[in-house]
């Protein structure tokens, strides 16, 4: 297993191919805009208790039978599951990445340090496993005089 010499490229840097890879395009206009409409969402979440109970009161008044009710849910449910399976499959292979991404853009200068200070602890590592190396080498070629 060879190593190379070359510094790390840290892959949080923003710069032209990033930008181009995650900015450009309608796919991540709308992964931008899911992103800034979820963090929205999570700002109001101490609105959901309220939204449940709306959502419970607005199905209870729009089933006129209880029992002829049930098919309709079990109907929804199935028809969503393809529909969340989809938007899964987009999210995961193509929306986490953006997510990252815009989360290291966006960063506070505290995050950023603390992304800096791992990179600096790798850096640190390599050099650390690097030397090791050699000196073993050095041991081994001294005994075998």
């Amino acid at each position: 297993m060879s190593q190379s010499n070359s510094p790390m490229e840290s892959p949080f840097e923003i710069n032209e191919n990033s930008e181009k890879r995650y900015m450009e395009g309608w796919i991540n206009q709308i992964i931008r805009w899911y992103y800034y409409v979820k963090e929205g969402v999570n700002q109001a979440t101490a609105l959901k208790t309220l939204v449940y109970v709306l959502i419970g009161i607005a199905g209870l008044l729009t089933l006129k039978d209880a029992q002829s009710g049930y098919w309709i849910i079990g109907l929804i449910g199935i028809v969503s599951i393809p529909i969340f399976g989809i938007i899964g499959w987009m999210w995961v292979t193509r929306g986490k990445k953006s997510e990252e991404y815009y989360q290291v853009r966006y960063t506070s200068p505290f995050g950023r340090y603390g992304i800096q200070m791992s990179e600096k602890q790798m850096k640190n590592l390599d050099e650390i496993n690097t030397n090791i190396k050699l000196l073993l080498e050095e041991i081994k070629k001294n005994n075998s005089v």
